[in-house]
């Protein structure tokens, strides 16, 4: 039978190895995770170009009459 300090020292012996494989772990999934970041920003394709100004204030103004229409055509 183990005396208590033997017991002890292997309960801390379990401890640091067990602390030791997650802190390895959690070092290695960050960097897996930066090369990863950076990958995707590397070749990542370009963003679509967006509707221009002109485009925006006609769907505005479409969605506006939309819900005008709708709110006259509701009360009646």
């Amino acid at each position: 039978m183990e005396t208590t300090a033997e017991l002890f020292n292997t309960g801390l012996v379990i401890t640091f190895i067990g602390m030791s494989v997650v802190f390895v772990l959690l070092t290695l999934l960050v960097g897996i995770v930066k090369v990863m970041s950076a990958l995707c920003v590397r070749f990542a394709p370009e963003p679509a170009p967006t509707a221009s100004t002109d485009e925006n204030e006609e769907i505005i103004s479409v969605i506006a009459a939309a819900i005008s229409q709708y709110r006259r055509n509701r009360e009646a």
